[in-house]
């Protein structure tokens, strides 16, 4: 297949990596400054997992599992609650026959607070509901329910647990990837987390797209996507410094030529990722589409981020980092285990060296 020999064609580039990362890193800081206004100006679309709100259950019973009719009651609803200036945030079908139901959720209208808004629901729109969907009252299933208030103190503690889940996962991916690796590379990735999150977060704004609990699933997700691919990378410029032979043809060597090695890796795993994605978007639910929308950009960033400014930016603190230690006169440690590695090495070679002595 002709896009399949264009993928194993990449390997043979000779672009430069390393040269031109600044690059990318302009457009990534130009997208980021873009939401980052958009913020300060406008703020993120939240949804009423942040703000607080309502969710109310209109049964309709078996009439809701005829054809078209899910879309005919939708719209209903929706049409009686927008004379209300309420906007709905999520709407969908809940169970079936005579317990078959749509579920609505809601923001509270501004500038009402708690109480009122549950009794606008209870009296006013209880009846408007009433008269639309079931006017003569035939339907002896028809019947509309308050079934939840979500407050604002439950969403502040909400996007608190979040973000410190979110902060504890970048320190252990940090103490991981020293370990595993070096340190440097665990700060390149979390510069690389950082700024799939910033570039994610800046789509959402600029295209005000709602922000819920399914958003910050959708962050984590993209984060464990982004970590999987920057590692992998990462393992491969660590099997070229172990190779003389490459290793001293310098960093940016090496970083430009474990890019290539891994780029059809990358390229694949992208694609088939989005195609997934991108298929649940097109026959999902309203609900799922939100939640996938993030993944989506962050599908893209993380591959982004991960091939063009992750080792890029790895070679350039190595290299500075190196030149420092250089100009004190002392050896670069990158490990926090290598003065360990390099003093059993060395008991092993004298011991090597006595038997030796001894068996001559």
């Amino acid at each position: 297949m002709k896009s399949l020999k264009f993928f194993d064609n990449i390997v043979k580039t000779k672009f430069d990596f390393v040269k031109h990362a600044w690059k990318f890193a302009i457009i990534s800081l130009l997208i980021i400054g873009a939401g980052l206004i958009t913020w300060i100006a406008a703020g993120f679309n939240l949804g009423l997992d942040f703000t607080g709100g309502t969710i109310v259950k209109v049964q309709i019973g078996a009439q809701l599992d005829e054809k078209g009719a899910y879309d005919k009651f939708s719209k209903e609803i929706t049409s009686v609650l927008s004379e209300y200036k309420i906007k709905v945030s999520q709407i969908q079908k809940e169970d079936s026959g005579e317990d078959a139901a749509i579920s609505v959720r809601f923001q509270d209208i501004s500038g009402y607070s708690a109480s009122q808004m549950s009794d606008l629901v209870k009296n006013e729109v209880t009846a408007a509901l009433t008269a639309k969907i079931n006017p003569d009252g035939a339907n002896q299933d028809f019947k509309v329910e308050e079934s939840q208030r979500i407050g604002a103190t439950a969403s502040s503690d909400l996007l608190s647990s979040a973000l410190l889940a979110i902060m504890i996962s970048a320190v252990l991916i940090l103490i991981y990837i020293a370990i595993r690796f070096e340190l440097l590379s665990g700060l390149a990735t979390l510069v690389t987390i950082l700024h799939d999150v910033l570039i994610v977060c800046a789509f959402v704004a600029i295209f005000r797209v709602e922000v819920n609990s399914g958003f910050i699933a959708a962050l984590i997700t993209v984060i464990g996507y982004s970590i999987n691919n920057t590692i992998i990378i990462f393992d491969r410029v660590r099997e070229n410094m172990n190779n003389e032979s490459v290793a001293k043809m310098g960093t940016s060597y090496v970083v430009n030529e474990s890019v290539k090695q891994t780029l059809v890796r990358s390229c694949y795993t992208t694609l088939t990722t989005l195609l997934a994605v991108a298929l649940l978007a097109i026959i999902g639910v309203s609900s799922i589409k939100i939640f996938l929308l993030p993944i989506i950009i962050g599908t893209i960033a993380g591959a982004y981020s991960s091939i063009f400014l992750a080792p890029a930016l790895w070679a350039i603190m190595l290299t500075n980092y190196s030149e420092r230690m250089k100009l004190k006169g002392k050896t670069p440690r990158l490990s926090i285990f290598k003065k360990k590695k390099e003093a059993k090495e060395n008991k092993n070679t004298s011991a090597n060296a006595v038997e030796t002595t001894v068996a001559e």
